[in-house]
Order: C-alpha cells, then structure tokens, then sequence
C-alpha cells in the first residue's frame, strides 16, 4: 500500500501535516500504564510543541488545591496515566482535525467534520451502553477515524472533489467512487499508512483501517466493531447534511455481536443532529 501511486503524490504534495514521531511513542506507553516508566515518558513528551502548557493549564484549570503546578512532572503525577492520556489523545486530535477552510473547492468539509463528531459521539453512547471500551477514548478515535479524508483534502484536493461530485451527483457510494478516482485505494487504507507513517498505536491504526470492513483479516476489536456501527449511524446523517437521499443499513452484524437492541440504534439516530449541535454550541470541539 505506501508503494501506491497516490500514496507517493500525496508524499509529494509537500502538504502534508508533520506530526513528531515521538507523539505515537508517547500514546503507546500510555495504553500501558502500568508498565511505562514516567521518567522516559516526562522525556519524549517534553519536547512535543504546546503540549506541556497544554498539560499544566488544564490541572491548573481543574484542580481545587491551594496551588499551581508548574512543572510536567507534576501535572503528570497529579492527573495520573489515564487522564494524561485522554489529554493527549485530545491534543492529537487537534493536530490533525481539518482546517475549517479547506483546500477542496466542491467537498464541504464543514459538513463532514459534523459526521466526525456525529461518529465520536454515537461511538461514545455505544460504548456507555456495552461497556466494552473506554467512552471517553473511543470518542476521540471517533473524531478521527476519517484522518484519511483529511488527508486527501489537504493534500488532494482535486481528487476529493472528483470523489464528492461522484458521491453526490451521480449517486456513486462514496467508497467506490473513492476506488474509481484514486486507483484502487480508498480513505481508510489512507488514514491507516499515514497512523503508521507518525507511529500512532496500532489501536487507533486498526480503527482508522477497518471501520468499514471490522471483520476482514481478523480485525474485530471492540473499538473497531462500535466504530464501524457508529460511523454507519453517523453516515445516514451525513447523507441527509448533503442532502442525498441515500439510507444505510446499521451495520447489523456489528450490532448483534455488540449485543444491542434496534430500538436502542433507532433512538440513537433520531437524537444525533441535536447531539452534533450541542457540541458545536457548547464549543467542546472547535469549528
């Protein structure tokens, strides 16, 4: 797959997010926290831009003690692994979100960061419901399980409009339009090569590969299995943005190995566009 002829123009396109390496080393020591030593931790997450004042600011934000934290080793200390964690998936996840204003001159990528959220947080109630995964973790791989979009966006702008006119114009399911124009490769595919291209955990590599097809090569994780059942919930709502008239079926395999009732799904839906809008009202997730 990185041998793909797209692969190689978008790694020439010279737009292309940087993302240091050092982050994907730091997400996997986290996911066993037992296990790290927080003296090499404090070291690869210190020279990540922002992310220390990220750290301090939001313990100084939230704790209720008679004092200030000043160093890294202390907000870490203080907020423990698990919420350092969620932080600093936090802070990738804002590394890579789209720029609200695009590159794609057709893609209404405005409206596809609405299914992103829409995905996190029908990922987030699917996880409450099952109690199979961390909620507040699968919502941030939520945000992001479409990296590959935002890839083709900033990079291939002119493909991803081909894609959309293909999508919304004639009726072409979005995947395989997405095989049509780009020879075979689809976003997914994208969004996996470039989670390994920054050594993101093989957690979130997983996710981003195979939320649209969570039972081929044996990768039918948890996470995986909620991702591909809240991003089909999320896509009839996206269709519905764009003003398509195209249905899904809820992922019902998905669904009955997470063991979740049809009236539960049906509920889900019909409370998601209200959902999306008080994340964007409430400002959690910036536009």
């Amino acid at each position: 797959m990185q041998n793909h002829p797209i692969i190689e123009t978008i790694k020439q396109s010279n737009y292309l997010p940087q993302i240091p390496k050092v982050l994907g080393e730091t997400l996997n020591m986290l996911l066993e926290p037992c296990e790290y030593d927080i003296d090499e931790f404090i070291d690869k997450i210190s020279v990540l831009p922002g992310l220390e004042s990220t750290l301090i600011q939001a313990l100084n934000y939230s704790t209720k003690l008679d004092r200030k934290f000043l160093t890294l080793k202390d907000a870490v200390l203080y907020l423990g692994a698990n919420n350092t964690k969620m932080i600093v998936i936090a802070y990738i996840t804002r590394l890579l979100l789209p720029n609200k204003d695009g590159r794609s001159k057709k893609f209404d990528n405005i409206k596809y960061w609405k299914h992103c959220i829409g995905t996190a947080i029908a990922s987030y109630m699917i996880a409450e419901k099952t109690g199979l995964c961390d909620k507040e973790k699968i919502f941030t791989y939520g945000l992001i399980h479409d990296i590959g979009v935002t890839v083709l966006d900033i990079c291939l702008p002119d493909k991803l409009d081909e894609i959309y006119t293909m999508h919304v114009e004639k009726g072409t399911h979005q995947i395989i339009a997405e095989k049509l124009v780009l020879g075979g490769i689809t976003h997914n595919e994208i969004g996996m090569w470039i989670c390994k291209e920054w050594g993101l955990p093989e957690e979130i590599v997983d996710v981003v590969g195979y939320h649209h097809s969570p039972f081929v090569n044996g990768k039918t994780s948890n996470e995986v299995m909620i991702m591909h059942l809240a991003d089909s919930i999320s896509a009839c709502y996206y269709e519905n943005l764009i003003g398509t008239d195209k249905t899904f079926i809820y992922a019902d395999k998905s669904r009955d190995v997470l063991d979740l009732p049809e009236e539960f799904i049906a509920d889900m839906a019909q409370k998601l566009p209200m959902e999306v809008d008080k994340v964007i009202n409430f400002g959690i997730i910036g536009f």
